[in-house]
């Protein structure tokens, strides 16, 4: 990602920009034909001079003027004159903005293509590994692991479904000359448009965005919805990391998430930083707003936040993802203690199916009273919930010890979450973006 997104990258894809708007010009005669093409063969962004173009950056406060005039010398006479011919800065830096965007988005599409296929396979392994279900921290009832990793799957697919949907509002050309009228183009402006986008691979919208930043936004804040979902996720394994749960743990070398003071400690490591990075990508994303309150046709302010707020953002995104793919790398998982927890319930976890079970026989509202009052001698007596309902007699009335024994096995309550797992598995494993 920061070869995608460093200087260097930035420097070479406002000089393909350059390029190809001359190799455009070119080919409907704005400029001459072989002006454009001496042009292209000249252009070299890796001989250009970073401290005079830092230097008159600092001094016009937009690099393209210091560019255009070091790219201008790579041109022999009399060609160099066609060089940043009727286009100006906003221009070039938009187009390469959206250049580098889109490369950098087709990158993180592929690392979250690689983090789900790791999650359908956690999903297939554990999709009859029995944990408790817990809602407001509480355990509630029974469910499986996989279940729990199949929503982390389908979660990311739309996340990836929204940035792919962002990105056609944000890869796109931007050419309007000085003021978005393509003015010094006569009437050709549209079709140069056209034909430069072509050449760069970019959709060419029918007017100009360099005052309305919603597309960049969009994605932006599309890859701020992604990074949530990877600080959730990544949150919720480090609470099954904790010594209270204890149910999964990183598998690494010797010293891998030692304390300095504690030596029983093994800390979860990957899973902290994948949430930390993430948390600063999802707070960084929520800065693009702020860049939409273009004025007019251009303004400065808010459009040199613009420098920092996306690449970091996609810097920080590829962080989290690959700190989340090393989580999902070195995770295991403790089926036992899995079950252990669940058990640890006494029962209590089915309070629902034993209610709606006696409601077939009785009144709701009394099966209710009846299964409540179990669950709190569970509590007050700390027996079983199957001692309980025994010593109910109007529970014993209505259901035999045969069909309580039955309606007591958790992992015959768990509902469709094998056929959900499935059947997410299958549509993540047929997806590709």
């Amino acid at each position: 990602m920061r070869a995608i997104l460093d200087e260097n990258a930035t420097i070479a894809a406002w000089t393909e920009v350059e390029r190809a708007i001359s190799r455009a010009q070119g080919e409907l005669g704005i400029i001459p034909g072989d002006a454009a093409d001496t042009i292209a063969n000249s252009l070299d962004a890796s001989s250009i001079d970073l401290d005079q173009l830092h230097q008159d950056t600092r001094h016009v406060g937009r690099p393209i003027v210091g560019l255009a005039t070091q790219l201008s010398a790579q041109v022999p006479e009399p060609h160099n004159q066609w060089v940043h011919y009727g286009f100006t800065t906003y221009d070039v830096m938009d187009t390469a903005s959206a250049l580098q965007s889109m490369r950098a988005t087709t990158e993180l599409q592929s690392q979250l293509n690689l983090l789900r296929k790791s999650l359908e396979q956690l999903a297939v392994k554990h999709r009859d590994t029995l944990m408790i279900g817990r809602t407001n921290g509480q355990h509630a009832q029974p469910t499986t692991f996989g279940a729990r990793v199949a929503t982390w799957i389908e979660e990311l697919l739309r996340q990836q479904y929204h940035l792919q949907s962002a990105s056609s509002d944000a890869f796109n050309i931007q050419l309007g000359g000085m003021v978005g009228s393509l003015a010094s183009f006569d009437d050709q402006g549209l079709k140069l448009r056209q034909k430069a986008a072509g050449i760069l691979g970019l959709n060419s919208p029918v007017t100009n965005w360099h005052n309305a930043r919603d597309g960049f936004a969009r994605l932006v804040q599309a890859l701020g919805l992604v990074n949530a979902t990877l600080a959730r996720i990544a949150r919720d394994i480090a609470d099954l990391e904790s010594t209270d749960f204890g149910e999964a743990f990183e598998a690494g070398e010797t010293g891998r998430g030692k304390s300095s003071g504690m030596p029983h400690k093994r800390n979860p490591r990957a899973a902290e930083f994948a949430q930390a990075v993430a948390t600063l990508g999802r707070q960084r994303a929520a800065g693009i707003t702020e860049v939409m309150g273009q004025q007019h046709e251009r303004s400065g302010g808010t459009y040199i936040a613009e420098w920092m707020l996306v690449p970091e953002t996609f810097l920080l995104s590829s962080g989290a993802i690959a700190w989340s793919r090393e989580l999902f790398d070195r995770l295991q998982i403790d089926e036992e203690r899995m079950r252990s927890n669940l058990d640890d319930m006494r029962g209590l976890e089915l309070s629902e199916r034993y209610t709606l079970a006696l409601a077939k026989k009785i009144p709701k509202t009394q099966a209710r009273r009846l299964i409540d009052e179990a669950c709190e001698r569970v509590y007050q007596k700390n027996c079983s919930m199957d001692e309980a309902l025994a010593s109910i007699p109007a529970i014993g009335d209505a259901l035999s010890s045969e069909e309580l024994e039955s309606l007591s096995d958790p992992t015959t309550y768990l509902g469709v979450a094998s056929d959900m797992i499935d059947s997410i598995v299958d549509s993540s494993s047929a997806q590709e973006f």
